[in-house]
């Protein structure tokens, strides 16, 4: 496994600083009414960096990196963030943790608690710390208007706005948001194709031209108020995207065009959930939980090359239905109990068809409809024998009834067991440890029984309709330490067993075979993760803060055409980013520099091996307040371009059962953009 040296020095040179608390980094309070494990830090320590919102004042918590909610993981439980807002956890597990934060302006916000080892009988669902957003109650109103302008390097411009409005009056509140967003999507930009024959002739040399935007709306809804001696909350969701992309290819130097490739999508979701929680005497509570989802999806691909075309449509329909109801009791001081019952039903309804010069080509799952129904029972302990320890089990058992119909009708039944037990130690008041075992089955992605086809690069994947999801036993073993009063190193080491391993096969079709998605037997997955975060005042940077993240994972399974051992496809050995930030309260203004590691994926498929590489990225920001309520933010992203690259050794055929085809190199270069947006807020 091996080390970037740069993120490594990063981190060392940072380590033995003698720490002193900076305007705009969180101070961890920790009074003596708190149970040790959580510490408390409140609005006012947030205050000298004047964040704007939740999201802000969260990414500034020591040791603390938000992790959203796994939506490939099976069911709401087994799905959770590392993030509570008001102690409970947000009802979807398909909208992000940042943008829920972003839209909870600064002022509401109370205080923040970081919860650590099971403090006041909470369950950690195998996370080492998790952090709790508790809002302000008195009454007051917000409004925020946010407009802005991106532009690349390439010369396309968009628009982009935001506006927001909170109420909130004792126990009940009403908050609203709505966004439009484009993006300019990291495939654009100018690049080159190069074939090779296996001798390392040359055969092809193609300049390319791709530019791809994504346009995003959202909007969202929430009201909360006390009900039959409880609180209720409602949310609903509306979100739409739509992409549009164009490709020419053209003869490396003469510009003579020879393919051109257009590809739209349009996607539509709505989501309504409601959640009622009301307390059952003086140690019990009462959790309902319930959530609606709909999406559709309409695309098109079309490709021309001289006197051929490729035609690719499809048209899906998914949606999920959940209920839940969890009922915890406070046995005592030490011990709290919980059981809960889980119902779901999934859908997907899916037509794809696939066509050369109008002739339609024949695909495995291009007309499919799966349904899937699923209960899960559910309980779960935590118990702290001592005020330094804490300990949670819990099962969950869950039946599944699988049902597909169209051009593959099947019917399968499944029954799961996922047993869970972590134990936290507190040593003294700087360093925890924890360790935890668990077994996860992962979120089948009805999408993989669907055919899909990527015209511009000539990738076709058929449906598998016997695909089941992976099943994992999973070792967790971490280390933090905290020191002076906002740094925080952290360690954590995953080991992973996965039985069904979900990843690429070959499948066939009368006398055609295509490649699609598939178990390929047991595999194995280690990961070891470093979190650093500190102020630099040790050393003379007044005001500056440094945080990093740093991965490594190593994964082994059995490539299902050679034989051989490798990796699992399209899992990146290293993932990291690094974050240096100032806040100068004196001129009331913030900048910051972030930095993405390089990465590197291979993914496998029955007759191809692609590796893609994405270069190092980069993103500086300066923020000015202005007056009482305005923002200027300026944030450059990749300003020079980032160089994006894959190489492909393509087979005709199996590759354990004939020689290497060709091998071709793409590259290109997205422009480097610039955003400048402008925030007015308002309100008590």
């Amino acid at each position: 496994m091996r080390i970037p040296i740069s993120a490594c020095a990063a981190l060392f040179l940072a380590l033995p600083l003698s720490m002193r608390p900076v305007p705009g980094a969180a101070q961890e309070r920790e009074p003596a009414a708190e149970a040790r494990g959580v510490a408390v830090f409140e609005a006012s320590d947030f205050s000298a960096a004047a964040p704007a919102n939740a999201y802000d004042m969260v990414t500034r918590l020591p040791g603390f990196t938000i992790v959203d909610a796994d939506a490939d993981v099976r069911g709401y439980a087994g799905a959770r963030g590392n993030v509570l807002i008001d102690g409970a956890q947000p009802a979807s597990k398909r909208e992000s943790v940042d943008g829920l934060l972003r839209r909870i302006p600064a002022a509401a916000v109370e205080r923040i608690e970081l919860v650590r080892g099971g403090a006041r009988g909470i369950d950690m669902g195998g996370y080492a710390v998790i952090a709790n957003v508790v809002r302000r109650r008195e009454a007051a109103a917000e409004m925020a208007l946010q407009a802005g302008v991106a532009v690349a390097a390439d010369g396309w411009s968009g628009s982009l706005g935001q506006f927001e409005y909170g109420r909130r009056r004792g126990d009940e509140a009403l908050e609203f948001a709505v966004s439009v967003e484009p993006e300019l999507d990291e495939d654009t930009g100018r690049g080159r194709i190069l074939a090779f024959a296996p001798d390392g002739a040359l055969v092809e040399a193609l300049d390319t031209d791709t530019r791809r935007v994504d346009r995003e709306f959202t909007s969202n809804v929430s009201w909360r108020r006390t009900l039959s001696g409880g609180s209720f909350s409602l949310n609903a969701a509306l979100r739409g995207e739509s992409v549009d992309e164009a490709m020419e290819r053209l003869t490396q130097g003469a510009g003579t065009p020879v393919e051109t490739a257009y590809d739209t999508e349009d996607m539509k979701e709505l989501e309504v959930g409601g959640r009622f929680v009301r307390p059952l005497g003086d140690r019990s509570t009462l959790e309902l939980m319930a959530s609606q989802r709909l999406d559709r999806l309409d695309a098109l691909s079309l490709s021309r090359e001289e006197d051929e075309e490729e035609r690719f449509e499809e048209k899906t329909e998914t949606g999920e239905t959940l209920l839940r109801v969890d009922v915890g009791r406070a046995h005592s001081d030490q011990l709290r109990l919980s059981v809960a019952l889980e119902g779901a039903f999934n859908f997907l309804e899916s037509q794809a068809r696939l066509s050369e010069n109008g002739e339609r080509i024949e695909l495995p799952g291009s007309d499919v409809r799966i349904e899937e129904r699923r209960m899960e029972a559910a309980s779960a302990a935590v118990w702290r024998p001592h005020a330094d320890w804490s300990i949670e089990g819990g099962m969950r058992v869950e039946t599944s009834a699988l049902r597909q119909s169209g051009d593959t009708p099947m019917e399968r039944d499944f029954v799961y067991l996922k047993p869970r037990l972590a134990a936290y130690w507190e040593r003294d008041d700087r360093d925890s440890f924890h360790l935890g075992l668990s077994r996860e089955v992962g979120q089948l992605d009805f999408e993989d029984f669907v055919a899909s086809a990527a015209l511009d690069t000539g990738a076709v994947s058929a449906g598998n309709a016997e695909l089941e999801p992976d099943k994992t036993w999973r070792l967790v073993a971490g280390w933090e330490r905290r020191f002076r009063d906002d740094g925080a190193l952290g360690m954590t080491w995953t080991h992973e067993r996965i039985a069904d391993v979900v990843d690429r096969v070959l499948v066939a079709s009368g006398d055609d075979v295509f490649d699609a998605p598939g178990n390929i037997g047991e595999g194995r997955r280690d990961t070891f993760e470093i979190e650093f975060s500190a102020s630099l005042d040790g050393i003379g940077m007044a005001g500056f803060r440094f945080s990093s993240v740093v991965l490594w994972r190593s994964s082994s399974v059995t490539d299902p055409a050679t034989g051989d051992r490798r990796g699992i496809s399209g899992e990146p050995p290293v993932e990291g980013r690094i974050r240096l930030m100032q806040t100068v309260p004196a001129y009331r203004i913030a900048w910051g520099l972030g930095v993405d590691l390089a990465e590197r994926e291979t993914k496998y498929r029955y007759d191809e091996v692609k590796i893609e590489r994405e270069a190092l990225s980069w993103n500086l920001f300066a923020e000015r307040r202005i007056g009482a309520g305005w923002r200027l933010r300026a944030e450059a992203m990749d300003l020079f371009g980032r160089r994006f690259s894959e190489s492909r050794s393509k087979y005709d055929g199996p590759r354990s059962q004939v020689p290497l085809d060709e091998r071709k190199y793409r590259m290109h270069r997205t422009p480097g953009q610039l955003l400048v947006t402008v925030r007015r807020n308002t309100g008590d």
